[in-house]
């Protein structure tokens, strides 16, 4: 089986003791590309010291919500962007959480205003957009469709049918995590998405399958829960998924 990535978090400190076993145990499991999205400049920097030029790991630049309120951050995040255009596949995660704007963090206004800026930067680059949407599916998708984004993964995406539906008809594609094996919410939303328009992500090192450090090597978990769910085999699921994953990241 050919199996892709879609998103992840290979730079993470969890991940500094045994990064290369990790890689190898995801080529071992059929994984053919993995898409590492870090969460902050810092990290971004990290990504591109540890990935560039690698055949298997691409990168995604992106912010994590909780930064929005940092200008410092939003703008170093956009210059380096802007620098490794050519290295990078896609820019994100971006996007709304308001769960963090209930606890303190960056307001729902400050909020979109930032999205906005990481929607309308992936139009200009010609680059996809990975969107989080915590709490905030609905907005997200609103606020999507007013800025006319084409080339969208929404990551781990906790939609009602009705927002799968919607997002499915603007040409989004949804990835599912591997905490679909247990969780009800996210098997819902894998039970509203054709094939055509899904991809698979680990999330790593959180969303495991029986919790614990994730690892994109669990994909093949999710593969097999998904293949029962969605009634094909294991083959035509990964082939499928994989095709998609990397037709919107242009590999």
């Amino acid at each position: 089986m050919r199996l892709f990535d879609v998103h992840c978090h290979l730079e993470d400190e969890s991940f500094d003791e045994d990064r290369d076993e990790v890689l190898e145990r995801a080529r071992k499991s059929g994984i053919v590309g993995i898409v590492t999205s870090p969460l902050d400049r810092e990290d971004s920097i990290k990504a591109l010291s540890l990935f560039s030029g690698n055949e298997l790991v691409k990168i995604s630049i992106g912010l994590d919500v909780s930064y929005y309120g940092d200008d410092g951050e939003i703008e170093g995040t956009i210059e380096l962007i802007l620098e490794n255009r050519d290295e990078i596949v896609a820019i994100g995660e971006v996007g709304l959480d308001y769960r963090v704007a209930s606890t303190g963090g960056p307001g729902k206004e400050r909020q979109k205003e930032v999205f906005r800026r990481f929607i309308r930067l992936s139009e200009e680059l010609d680059k996809p957009l990975v969107v989080h949407s915590l709490w905030a599916q609905r907005p997200v998708l609103r606020i999507l469709d007013e800025e006319g984004s084409t080339r969208v993964i929404l990551h781990a995406f906790g939609g009602k049918e009705s927002d799968v539906k919607f997002a499915v008809s603007k040409g989004f594609f949804i990835s599912i995590p591997t905490n679909v094996v247990r969780s009800s919410n996210v098997r819902s939303v894998a039970e509203a998405t054709p094939l055509e328009s899904m991809v698979l992500e680990s999330d790593s090192p959180v969303l495991a399958p029986d919790g614990g450090r994730n690892e994109p090597s669990n994909i093949l978990r999710s593969v097999d829960f998904l293949s029962k769910l969605k009634g094909c085999s294991p083959e035509e699921l990964s082939d499928i998924t994989t095709s998609n994953a990397k037709r919107v990241y242009g590999i």
